[in-house]
């Protein structure tokens, strides 16, 4: 069932709920109203013949004890007395019976000139539905009024009547205005359904969302632009790392397929080779085995791990971390590396700030000469990693952290370009800011600033 349809069965629904709900209660204060006018009238009348204010059925030459005629004394109801011995004494206009509640009454005999209350009955002579009352006489015997309930009953099936048709044509109201207010309102969902038919079919996430509304539709028309251009800009970084990485992949592969193809020759031909000569060979192999397995990782850590944005984050204390990345380097590596280090707490993930400052001190392992000592520094919320190697030029020093980067100088030295990649997509999980600037030994200084969280 479509929304649509799903809206102009709510609106039905709605409007014959409360149709129901008014008819109901009208109709059943109308019967209310109505039965109570009757009931009024027959006590009235019954009040009338008891005080005497109107003509007994017997005064009127009604028909008595001796079987006189029947006479018409009221065209609005049916009158009878009956004695104290329960015996019709006169009636007017028909005979009505006598029923246990009547015979109550009549064996009442009230005190003096007090009257008793009546008790009303619903009876039927000849198929016709009358309302009857009967009340005590003070002398003895009852009095009894009926009336036809014919009027009332005609009247109430027709207000029952008409207000079925109120119903069924407020349902139909309501169902048309709902049909027309769900076309209204789905119109632009089916503007964003084609949307993202569109995108489906033809893979173009730069197509337009035509929706330009303030509520909620226009929310979701806004989150969709939103995620659409998402998706455009991470395919489009997909391509480019694509490309970069093919094209930082080609470099080893080629050298590996040269080395092998030299071997190769030299194994198929009767030309010797040095041992020396050799072992270089071997070794330049084993090199750009090497880089391709650091370029491997790098890439894998840039796709997953770094831009993780589900890594969890919590309270850590930087200088621990920094302290704990720069032993574990220590292990590999002889090189002399000054800790300065201050208590610093900070909102972070700790395996992922770790990599980070391992990848800064690898990058600063890699440009400075073996005799350099590395200085990392770690105060107020930021981590400086300052070597003494050829430091960074001022024209890339804003382009240090981009994927592949590597600038006109260290082309020929190994690495990847991703490993300041790593850090700045880390630091950027975390809210901080990296930076590139030069040491005071001249060489690079290399970093990255989080925010603190005081106490």
């Amino acid at each position: 069932m479509t929304l649509r349809s799903r809206l102009v069965l709510l609106f039905g629904l709605v409007a014959l709920s409360v149709s129901a709900v008014v008819g109901a209660s009208s109709y059943r204060a109308t019967s209310s109203e109505v039965a109570a006018s009757t009931d009024e009238f027959l006590e009235e009348r019954a009040a009338d013949v008891a005080d005497g204010n109107r003509e007994s059925p017997v005064g009127r030459g009604g028909r008595r004890d001796n079987g006189g005629p029947d006479l018409p004394f009221d065209p609005d109801a049916i009158v009878q007395t009956t004695t104290r011995q329960g015996e019709v004494n006169g009636t007017s206009g028909g005979e009505l019976p006598i029923t246990d509640a009547a015979q109550r009454m009549i064996d009442l005999k009230p005190n003096g000139n007090r009257r008793a209350s009546g008790v009303f009955e619903d009876i039927t002579i000849e198929g016709e539905s009358y309302r009857m009352y009967t009340q005590a006489l003070p002398g003895g015997g009852a009095i009894q009024v009926a009336r036809s309930t014919a009027e009332d009953d005609d009247l109430l099936q027709s207000l029952l009547s008409r207000f079925g048709v109120i119903a069924l044509v407020a349902t139909a109201a309501a169902s048309l205005i709902g049909w027309g207010l769900a076309r209204r309102t789905t119109r632009p969902l089916r503007r964003l359904a084609d949307v993202a038919a569109t995108v489906a079919d033809t893979g173009d996430f730069s197509v337009d969302v035509p929706v330009e509304r303030s509520d909620e539709i226009g929310t979701l028309a806004a989150s969709m632009r939103t995620m659409l251009e998402a998706l455009e800009t991470s395919r489009e970084q997909q391509q480019r790392l694509v490309q970069d990485a093919s094209h930082e992949l080609r470099t080893p592969l080629t050298s590996l397929r040269v080395n092998v193809e030299m071997l190769d020759r030299i194994e198929r031909s009767t030309a010797e080779i040095s041992a020396e000569d050799r072992a270089a060979v071997l070794d330049a192999i084993a090199s750009e085995v090497a880089e391709l397995g650091s370029l491997f990782d790098e890439l894998i850590d840039l796709a997953t791990d770094s831009d993780d944005r589900e890594a969890p984050l919590e309270l850590v204390r930087l200088d621990e971390i920094v302290t704990r990345a720069v032993a574990r380097w220590g292990q590999r590596t002889d090189r002399p590396i000054a800790v300065t280090v201050e208590a610093v707490t900070v909102n972070g993930n700790e395996a992922m700030l770790e990599r980070a400052v391992t990848n800064l001190i690898g990058n600063a392992h890699k440009f400075s000469p073996p005799d350099e000592p590395i200085e990392v520094v770690v105060r107020d919320g930021f981590v400086a990693v300052r070597d003494g190697g050829p430091g960074i030029a001022a024209a890339d020093r804003e382009r240090v952290f981009d994927r592949f980067h590597r600038a006109e100088t260290t082309r020929s030295m190994p690495g990847s370009g991703l490993g300041l990649a790593i850090v700045a997509k880390i630091v950027d999980h975390h809210g901080g800011e990296v930076w590139a600037a030069e040491s005071d030994r001249g060489g690079a200084d290399v970093g990255f600033t989080l925010p603190v969280v005081s106490g």
